[in-house]
């Protein structure tokens, strides 16, 4: 079962960043109950209350993913005290604007590598370009792509996050989100369902 907690939000004035907070996703396999991205704290609140809408509590979720590290994604994984935390190293250990960066892999004590994550009903990829380690989770018909597509526009005008790291990789990462024909759990911007693109 996949369901999204919080659709996320990006409100910008004159081109600057005035709030965000991303969407936040549940997905519950045979062997996990995972969070995508946990949004910033002041949506804390509404994470429990949804969680408790179908019966659950933050001590339920085993694991946590982070599509990025950028801090409107990261702040409530203290939230799932019984978690692991996972994400993609190489998005710290590389020029990350936004993130904290580690001289080398084994600094890292916030989260697990994302490649040590393993279930049978998950598949991670790269998707870079927004952040040099950004990952999208597929999950049966559906691909949490976190800031790869933050908004509707950047699927239906096909540009590139505004904050990137690399506009080749964030324009290659677009088309092979398109490319796996699924419903598209975006950044800020909730679902995109696949018959809509």
């Amino acid at each position: 079962m996949l369901k999204l907690l919080y659709k996320g939000e990006l409100i910008r004035e004159n081109d600057i960043i005035k709030k965000a907070s991303s969407s936040v996703t549940l997905i519950q396999t045979k062997e996990h109950n995972i969070i995508v991205d946990t949004s910033t704290k002041d949506k804390r609140e509404l994470i429990i209350k949804e969680l408790n809408k179908i019966n659950l509590e933050p001590k339920d979720i085993d694991v946590v993913i982070n599509t990025h590290r950028h801090y409107d994604h990261i702040e409530n994984n203290d939230l799932f005290k019984e978690a692991i935390v996972y994400a993609s190293p190489k998005e710290c250990v590389e020029r990350c604007k936004g993130c904290l960066v580690y001289k080398k892999l084994d600094e890292i004590e916030e989260f697990e590598p994302i490649e040590n994550f393993k279930d049978d009903e998950i598949t991670i990829i790269n998707t870079p370009g927004h952040t040099y380690g950004s990952i999208s989770i597929i999950y049966k018909d559906y691909v949490v792509v976190g800031d790869a597509i933050p908004l509707r526009d950047n699927l239906f005008k096909n540009i590139p996050p505004r904050v990137r790291v690399d506009y080749r990789s964030a324009m290659g990462s677009i088309k092979r989100i398109k490319m796996l024909k699924k419903n598209i759990v975006t950044g800020h911007d909730g679902i995109i369902y696949k018959d809509e693109y």
